[in-house]
């Protein structure tokens, strides 16, 4: 699993760097992100729902699991 750390970074560079692990990254594999705002999450959480990607959630971290 890969650990995306953007706990100092702000969107929407945040973002990019999420799209560029998404991309990065294969199917079989999970993402765990950190976030150091429920802001930053919340912006995350609506490009994945956009995307269709499944993903689980707790107050500080978002584990996203990529699907086909």
């Amino acid at each position: 699993m890969y650990c995306l750390d953007l706990r100092n970074i702000r969107c929407p560079l945040a973002l990019v760097l999420l799209k560029q692990t998404l991309i990065k990254t294969e199917h079989s594999a999970g993402v765990k992100i950190l976030f150091s705002s429920q802001a930053a999450m919340h912006d995350i959480q609506l490009y994945l729902d956009k995307k269709n990607y499944c993903y689980s959630c707790d107050q500080t971290t978002l584990l996203v699991t990529l699907s086909d």
